[in-house]
């Protein structure tokens, strides 16, 4: 059996800052977004392979994250 990796969330406290770092360093590029008046998810992907990263910043949590917190 194959393990394939083909999504990955992570909770962000910068949004601007993590969508520029992903670009720049990955060269993932958003593919679509939701917003509500409680979060923000931006969905990535590249123009190679199936992996998506989805980016959540959470409206009411602008400090930035511990190791391991949700």
């Amino acid at each position: 059996m194959k393990f394939k990796m083909i999504h990955e969330n992570l909770n962000v406290s910068d949004l601007d800052r993590s969508l520029r770092f992903y670009e720049e360093a990955l060269d993932l590029h958003e593919v679509r977004r939701k917003t509500s008046e409680d979060f923000i998810i931006v969905y990535l992907k590249s123009d190679v392979g199936d992996f998506e990263l989805e980016l959540t910043c959470l409206k009411d949590h602008p400090q930035t994250y511990d190791l391991g917190e949700c």
